[in-house]
């Protein structure tokens, strides 16, 4: 006989996988009337100005590098003792 193993608790993770899967389910049966096609516009723009934020965070970020290279890169300036 296979050894019964105690029950775990569910996560709010664990809980959130089973509201995604269910909601996918119930999606697959109500074929592709949910969503009207404005749904799909808004959802493209909505996607495109995403990407865009992470390009300028993305961007900025290699400003920054380049500035911090640049910083090292120049010569610096040493006392010269004068008599």
């Amino acid at each position: 006989m296979a050894e019964e193993r105690p029950a775990r608790e569910m996560t709010w993770e664990d809980h959130l996988a089973e509201t995604i899967k269910a909601f996918r389910q119930e999606m697959k049966g109500w074929g592709g009337e949910m969503f009207p096609d404005e749904f799909h516009t808004h959802r493209r723009a909505a996607h495109r100005e995403v990407l865009l934020a992470w390009r300028s965070l993305i961007d900025a970020r290699i400003a920054k590098l380049d500035r911090a290279d640049q910083d090292q890169a120049a010569p610096k300036a040493t006392r010269i003792p004068v008599e």
